[in-house]
């Protein structure tokens, strides 16, 4: 089985389509596998992690995305280009403290790229561990913060740090657990338990639970690559935009399925003209919630 499966008792989860059915036990439910990580990890190299990265082209890469769009004013550019923002105005959800200078900030992995390492994502191509390095699908996957919590968080779960605002305990660990689970990476037992404990704080309550059924098994194959799958197998309802129409990109869609259904409808893998597959292996948009 997949290492993580959100548990369909979620009334506002993940892939929810809404709905008139009755309330359920939970806000939110998760099902996380626990592994501890293991002794024989292969080393961890940030370089391996390209980012920040301008996937579509406009000037703005993944930083100044997120700035744009986390400002809760409108923002100025350095230029006419509008390549880079000069200011605008930020609440560190970390501690509270409101910005105006994005210099004052940095662009946080809300779970760090050397935890994602071993949690299993060691094991993951160059592609897609670019593609994780800078997810704009999901809002609460990059946040601007402050430098100084930032780095003061670095690569520290939460059974090692935690926000200075306690009042963001609970959408943290929500958040934590929800990109855990969208890119099936485990968690330690420690680092579930520290989930569990913010997740007390939230006024509608979450469950994080544990899955041992699913703990990954590590090999010694840092460089593998994922079997890519006939593109064609994946299209099975009609697309959500026509194929002829405007470029579209990966956060145009909300779930995988939808971009492999437009991809393939759209020419690919033989014409990937919107550029969906980066990595040219038949499967489009592989940082979005579904993807194999």
């Amino acid at each position: 089985m997949a290492p993580h499966a959100i548990v369909p008792n979620s009334t506002s989860s993940v892939g929810d389509t809404g709905g008139t059915s009755a309330p359920q036990p939970w806000d939110r439910s998760f099902e996380l596998a626990v592994s501890e990580v293991p002794a024989d990890l292969p080393a961890y190299d940030r370089d391996d992690w390209p980012h920040w990265m301008d996937e579509d082209g406009d000037c703005q890469d993944a930083r100044q995305e997120t700035l744009i769009a986390e400002s809760a004013a409108p923002v100025r550019f350095k230029s006419d280009k509008r390549c880079r923002v000069d200011s605008g105005s930020w609440e560190d959800p970390y501690t509270g403290i409101t910005v105006g200078d994005p210099g004052e900030l940095d662009v946080d992995h809300v779970v760090p790229l050397a935890n994602a390492h071993r949690s299993g994502a060691w094991d993951w191509s160059r592609d897609r561990k670019k593609a994780y390095a800078n997810d704009l699908s999901h809002p609460e996957h990059l946040l601007a913060v402050t430098a100084s919590a930032n780095r003061s968080k670095g690569r520290k779960g939460p059974e090692e740090w935690r926000p200075e605002n306690e009042s963001h305990w609970c959408d943290y660990a929500d958040n934590w657990a929800g990109i855990k689970m969208r890119w099936n990476l485990s968690v330690t037992p420690e680092e579930l338990e520290a989930l569990r404990e913010m997740a007390s704080t939230c006024s509608a309550p979450v469950a994080i639970n544990a899955d041992r059924s699913g703990d990954l098994v590590i090999s010694n194959q840092p460089d593998r690559e994922p079997t890519a799958a006939p593109a064609a197998t994946f299209a099975t309802d009609s697309p959500r935009y026509h194929p002829d129409g405007p470029d579209r990109d990966c956060g145009d869609f909300e779930t995988w399925q939808e971009s492999q259904t437009f991809f393939v409808a759209a020419g690919g893998p033989e014409s990937d003209g919107h550029r969906l597959d980066r990595d040219n292996n038949g499967i489009a948009c592989e940082s979005l919630p579904g993807a194999p």
